[in-house]
């Protein structure tokens, strides 16, 4: 059987000697384990086996007794607890470059917002978003005042836009009502078109007849009525109608009766 190295020999001295310094060994139970290191700072527990976790590493329990244990000794424990406060300060030195860097950044983007004339003329509201944006990106630089700026411009465009929707509602109300009196004198219109025809369907029967000699020469006549009526010819008024001359008739037919007449006018051709 070989022997092991010269330079492992140390190596194997310190882990004998942390083997034999930890605390606690296989079979010791829950209670022992507590009792010497304290309350864990964590547990994971598993089907079979627990985990109690420590600063120092973690043991393993199975049925309640420790079956491994993979603890630090003090110096390794003391040297982790230096790497990582060295660690530490190197993060926070680091941070506080980071930071540093980062306001420097916000600083100059914040200059070169107050001076630029494209940024001023951006509407109030666009300008209360960027700030409110740029302060949550930048928290470490002061926009305090610049965010209080823009909401009183924006104040101020908000009561312009009201005014100016107050004129428009006005304007609208005076369009409506132009329009609505548009149509009612449309309404009147033919209303009184209507009222005419009826006036002029209850005159049925006047004609309309216009005298160029006359100076206001329309006016309305109503046409004769034509009835002829069919008497008896032995009945007493035809016969005193028969008597009577006929009044526009011609010398020669004054004699002659209405029947007479009326059977010449049908019968030409017996003259």
């Amino acid at each position: 059987m070989k022997s092991p190295p010269l330079l492992a020999l140390p190596l194997l001295l310190c882990l004998s000697l942390s083997l034999t310094a930890s605390p606690i060994q296989t079979g010791h139970s829950t209670e022992q384990v507590i009792e010497k290191l304290g309350k864990p700072i964590g547990t994971i527990e598993l089907r079979e086996k627990a985990l109690l976790l420590y600063p120092q590493g973690e043991i393993t329990l199975k049925h309640g007794l420790v079956t491994e244990v993979e603890l630090m000794s003090e110096a390794e424990f003391e040297a982790d607890q230096e790497r990582l406060r060295l660690e530490r300060e190197k993060w926070v030195l680091d941070q506080e470059r980071r930071r540093a860097a980062r306001t420097q950044e916000g600083e100059a983007i914040r200059s070169e917002k107050m001076t630029s004339r494209a940024f001023t003329a951006l509407p109030a509201k666009d300008r209360v978003d960027y700030w409110r944006s740029f302060q949550i990106r930048y928290p470490s630089v002061d926009v305090s005042e610049q965010i209080a700026t823009a909401l009183a411009s924006y104040q101020t465009e908000l009561e312009e836009l009201r005014s100016q929707q107050k004129i428009a509602e006005l304007e609208a109300r005076v369009a409506q009502a132009e329009k609505e009196a548009a149509a009612a004198r449309l309404e009147a219109e033919k209303l009184r078109k209507e009222t005419e025809n009826q006036r002029r369907s209850a005159n049925y029967g006047l004609r309309y007849y216009t005298d160029p000699v006359i100076t206001n020469p329309r006016y309305y006549y109503r046409p004769p009525k034509v009835t002829i009526y069919t008497y008896d010819k032995e009945s007493p008024r035809q016969r005193d109608r028969d008597k009577q001359p006929m009044r526009n008739a011609p010398f020669s037919q004054q004699g002659e009766t209405v029947a007479e007449r009326a059977q010449r006018i049908l019968n030409p051709t017996n003259d």
